[in-house]
């Protein structure tokens, strides 16, 4: 466990030395003073010797989180308007064995570093660490990297919504023990970085700082698996990508989908492979037709060199010009089905985007008629404002029956006009291939009647005739060679597309204690919410309150806590929550350092009988509570006599400003 043992600043003006001092006693400890005093100074002061700058939505090693007082101009009671030369911050903590540690930064020079004091019994040993570049990797200059160590934390990684892993950083955890007056009571985790884009976050710092790592490392796990499959997934689209194309150029028709989850993808890809697919599916037997290209190719070449010819044979110019005049005849009919078949896909297109929106405002009809969201009593010209009549309109009444099955007979036509589209996109697909093909072999027949018509002779023609018909299977065949080989990279990147998806399996729940963790966690602060007096948690039976996953966070019955209640109460439920986790925490065993720092609760419920809730509070928690609790906030007389008659560790804070001139601080 560890405590804030003290807050310094100090500074050189050009007035002279200035600074402040605050200690802080284990326990629960009230710092009372004055609006402006600079609490909120010394609160900051924690965030920005521990690097937390990114938590205040800034740059590394940016101060503008910090008051002007400490980076430029401050005001001390005799001088206002006094120029800030330098100054720096120091927090000191102190761990349960008794090891001190001294964080001191600069807020105005060199704030890339924070200097690190470390009392030890051969005395002190002093370093200088990165605040915040590469603070976590750098094992020898990384500030979070030695606190993590320090406060005796492992180290845990989570997914980014890129696919990288990085660390839960110190800025990720704090949020859960450190409430700042701007923005830390508006919400659970207000502070929670969002920009660094990871991954179930808030559900994996409260499970760390609860002390459930077992459940961290599966929470883990279970992004790796989910990154894993969406690279998968999209490697098979990639892959399917490829299929399509080899198909539509060579005019096969099949079914090899990279659609539904990555076990159905890779049962059905897993069943068959693509060739067997292709002599199943397609009726196109590659072996078969590899072996009938290759016969013929070997019986032209016969003929060509030992075949006898003809010399009366005059038929060799007609059969290749006829063989034109077929291929030129089968490319019009082609082409006239294309047109005809992108003219339905293109209809039937338009038609079920029409349905989309007919769907879309008869489902929005459906709930206003079921809701009463938006209806109108009476209807008003918009320039004279005078009533008109709803008769006038000849609108049609409808019951919510009705509208609902509109609605339902609107989603079978959308589900029929989807069925009727993949016919008409696989059968473009055909025509489109077979037209390319039509178009080589037309080229092929056209360069062979150029040759044909050159040749003299009966004898030359039948040679020509012969020959170009052997150069059309030789090229038939080597392309069906080279597709055969296209489709044989492909088979072997399915392998291994169905290797790494076996790898892929699906991550188990943690067994571990993780649900006990959670239910301490419950009972602490449905206890700390009834102390304070949250209004929906006292009209509710005990053990009504319940903490849902994601992102822990308390619901009552079915409903949000934070959405119940009165304009007062979500402070209530931040404050209660962070001290039910250092409760639970010190309970279980858990990871929480040991120390809260709120600032400025009573500001968030300013009125006297919050006030008196939130003494009586403080009045009622036991002295000893396990972990340190520093609160920063402005007292009454009359509270401040009430919290020490109840034995309340109250520090008032004297003068009227944390920061004043103090000619004998050290230069």
């Amino acid at each position: 466990m560890i405590h804030l043992t003290a807050i310094e600043i100090e500074g050189q003006s050009e007035a002279g030395r200035f600074g402040g001092r605050m200690t802080f006693a284990p326990g629960l400890q009230v710092i009372s003073g004055p609006n402006a005093f600079g609490k909120s100074l010394a609160a900051k002061a924690v965030a920005w010797c521990l690097g937390l700058e990114p938590m205040f939505g800034r740059p590394d090693n940016d101060p503008t989180f910090l008051p002007l007082s400490l980076r430029e101009v401050i005001d001390f009671p005799d001088q206002l308007g006094v120029r800030v030369i330098s100054s720096e911050c120091r927090l000191i903590l102190t761990r349960h064995d008794g090891a001190v540690i001294d964080l001191a930064r600069s807020a105005t020079h060199d704030r890339a570093f924070v200097s690190v004091t470390e009392h030890t019994s051969e005395g002190p040993r002093h370093s200088k660490l990165l605040a915040r570049k590469d603070t976590m990797r750098d094992e020898h200059a990384g500030l979070q990297r030695f606190l993590f160590e320090w406060f005796g934390w492992p180290r845990k990684g989570v997914m980014t919504f890129d696919g990288r892993e990085v660390d839960i950083y110190l800025e990720n955890l704090v949020p859960l023990f450190y409430i700042e007056q701007d923005e830390g009571w508006t919400d659970l985790q207000a502070r929670q970085i969002g920009r660094y884009g990871q991954q179930q976050v808030r559900e994996m710092t409260f499970e760390y700082l609860l002390g459930a790592l077992t459940a961290v490392d599966a929470r883990l796990d279970r992004q790796r698996n989910s990154v894993r499959e969406t690279g998968l997934k999209v490697e098979a689209r990639g892959i399917a990508s490829r299929i399509d194309l080899v198909l539509r150029r060579s005019g096969w028709a099949l079914e090899w989908s990279a659609n539904g989850s990555l076990r159905e993808i890779e049962a059905r890809w897993s069943s068959k492979t693509l060739k067997q697919a292709l002599l199943s599916g397609g009726h196109v037997d590659l072996a078969k037709e590899r072996v009938a290209l290759t016969k013929m190719t070997e019986s032209l070449r016969e003929a060509l060199t030992k075949g006898t010819l003809d010399p009366s044979n005059m038929s060799a110019p007609v059969t290749v010009s006829q063989r034109v005049v077929d291929l030129k005849s089968r490319r019009h009919e082609l082409n006239s089905d294309l047109r005809t078949l992108t003219q339905q896909r293109e209809a039937t297109e338009q038609l079920l985007d029409s349905l989309e929106h007919r769907l879309l405002s008869a489902t929005d009809v459906h709930r206003w008629k079921a809701t009463g969201v938006g209806r109108l009593s009476h209807v008003e010209c918009p320039t004279c404002h005078r009533d008109l009549d709803l008769a006038s309109f000849k609108l049609s009444a409808h019951s919510v029956d009705e509208v609902a099955a509109h609605v339902e007979a609107l989603k079978r036509d959308r589900a029929m006009m989807r069925r009727s589209i993949e016919p008409l996109l696989n059968a473009v697909a055909a025509t489109e291939a077979a037209l390319l093909n039509v178009d080589i072999e037309l080229r092929e027949a056209e360069r062979a009647l150029a040759t044909v018509t050159a040749a003299v002779g009966p004898i030359r023609e039948q040679l020509a005739r012969t020959a170009a018909n052997l150069s059309a299977y030789e090229r038939r065949l080597d392309r069906l060679t080279d597709t055969v080989q296209e489709i044989d990279e492909i088979q072997a990147a399915i392998e291994r597309w169905l290797n790494a998806a076996r790898t892929a399996t699906a991550i188990p729940p943690a067994a571990d204690d993780l649900k006990s963790r959670v239910e301490e966690f419950r009972r602490a602060l449905e206890r700390y919410l009834r102390a304070f007096g949250h209004s929906a948690i006292l009209d509710a039976g005990v053990g009504s309150l319940r903490i849902a996953d994601p992102q822990y966070e308390p619901y009552l019955m079915d409903r949000r806590l934070r959405t119940l209640g009165s304009a007062s109460d979500p402070p209530r439920v931040v404050a209660a929550y962070t001290l039910a986790l250092a409760e639970a925490s010190k309970l279980t065993g858990g990871l929480h350092p040991g120390f809260l720092v709120l600032d400025e609760p009573m500001q968030q419920n300013p009125d006297m009988p919050h006030r008196s809730l939130f003494t009586g509070f403080l009045c009622s928690q036991p002295r000893d509570t396990g972990f340190q609790a520093v609160i920063f906030t402005s007292l009454l007389p009359p509270e401040i006599a009430r919290l020490t008659d109840a034995g309340v560790d109250v520090k008032v804070l004297e003068g009227s400003h944390f920061l004043s001139l103090n000619p004998s601080l050290p230069n």
